[in-house]
């Protein structure tokens, strides 16, 4: 059986006993871990602390360690314009699995209305669910929901595009820091586009094809972190 990992966030993980949340005692009750069982938790900031069960809610830890080897050694800011639904759940799922650094959704002009905090929170409780699942260490760090006018840029980065035709993602060197800027389901305006440019982002294509929106993020951000 493999071990079952919790996530405690906001507490510096040293060795000794720690009383977790009620959420992550109850996800040891539904998970059956018994008393006297390995577990292991994580910070969600890169280091994970392995343990014995001694309580439903109290783990005795054992060992601390910074494990960032399963990390990408790329930082990626996921920029992506709001989708409906269940296609955000899904992104917000598989840009954690995939190791993305933050996502900061956009309000453009053909995306959904502006979503209520509890939908921020709900992608916040998915990206949770799927690090402990994953094998990752570092949890994405979701923001609320801004403008186009409001992206700042740090370091470089690339809006996916289906009027360029020519220019592809390229391959990403170790330890720097980019960002994938992904339209919403009914695409980008030219001018949407044209600040992003303003800002330093270059268009790119993923090919001849066209895409959903969470294709598109999904196959950007393996490109990037993985390719």
């Amino acid at each position: 059986m493999s071990v079952v990992r919790v996530l405690v966030e906001d507490v510096e993980l040293v060795l000794g006993e720690l009383v977790l949340p009620h959420g992550e005692a109850h996800h040891l009750r539904v998970r059956r871990v018994s008393l006297g069982d390995r577990v292991a938790v994580l910070d969600g900031r890169g280091k994970e602390a392995r343990g014995v069960l001694v309580a439903r809610d109290r783990v005795a830890i054992e060992e601390v360690r910074e494990d960032l080897e399963r990390e990408p050694a790329v930082e990626l800011t996921l920029y992506l314009g709001l989708l409906k639904g269940e296609k955000m759940d899904l992104v917000v799922q598989k840009m954690t699995e995939m190791g993305v650094a933050r996502l900061v959704p956009l309000i453009t002009r053909r995306c959904v209305p502006r979503p209520r905090p509890s939908r921020v929170e709900r992608w916040r409780a998915i990206a949770r669910e799927a690090l402990k699942q994953c094998g990752g260490t570092v949890l994405p760090q979701i923001e609320f929901p801004v403008s186009l006018e409001e992206v700042v840029l740090d370091g470089e980065g690339w809006v996916l595009w289906e009027g360029e035709k020519e220019r592809s993602l390229p391959r990403v060197t170790t330890g720097r820091k980019v960002a994938l800027a992904v339209g919403p389901e009914g695409g980008w305006e030219g001018e949407e586009v044209g600040l992003l440019q303003s800002k330093g982002f270059v268009p790119v294509t993923l090919g001849p094809r066209i895409l959903r929106a969470e294709t598109a993020a999904l196959v950007g951000m393996t490109l990037l972190l993985w390719g």
